[in-house]
């Protein structure tokens, strides 16, 4: 629980001291800038006394390093929190996404589903169909495990019967009965 709330809240500190940050520093060039005027900034900042030069260095040090660790950072705290979230504010759990997996793998190519990014044109629209079965969520996993199984032919096109068999099966089909129409 504590991780949660910290892994919540640390990408928005981290922008909000990025722009803070950023904000102060242009703000120092300005008040430079300001107070001594072209010619007495270039003064403060003669490169060639040995303070001057070492000043420069560790600001861009500085700006290079917090130009890379913001985004490193941001990314490497924001990516497993997102694994779970779908479309429509549905929750997967593990084997839904597992499920997800599985599908962007091979279904995405004939199906459409947006919670899945796809557009197919060969096979039904999920989104569509599957919300017609009924609402109930072991209803529509059971229609869509039942289609994995035996296939569907139509003029449309036609699934292979099996395409996925046992958990994968499973997995498959609770992932599209949760999220499709969402």
């Amino acid at each position: 629980m504590i991780r949660a709330a910290f892994s919540d809240i640390f990408p928005a500190a981290m922008i909000y001291a990025a722009a803070i940050i950023w904000v102060l520093l242009g703000l120092g060039i300005f008040i430079v800038a300001v107070r001594r005027g072209p010619r007495g900034a270039g003064e403060v900042l003669d490169p060639s006394s040995g303070a001057s030069r070492w000043a420069i260095n560790i600001v861009m040090l500085l700006v290079v390093a917090f130009g890379l660790a913001v985004p490193a950072l941001v990314l490497a705290f924001n990516g497993a929190d997102k694994a779970s979230d779908a479309p429509g504010g549905v929750h997967l759990n593990a084997e839904q996404q597992k499920g997800r997996h599985l599908f962007g793998d091979t279904c995405v190519f004939c199906h459409t589903l947006s919670a899945a990014d796809s557009v197919g044109r060969t096979g039904p629209n999920l989104d569509v169909l599957i919300p017609t079965v009924s609402s109930n969520f072991e209803t529509r996993k059971a229609f869509v495990e039942s289609a994995i199984e035996s296939g569907f032919a139509g003029h449309y096109g036609q699934m292979p019967a099996e395409l996925f068999q046992g958990p994968e099966a499973k997995e498959v089909a609770s992932f599209v009965a949760a999220v499709a129409g969402h």
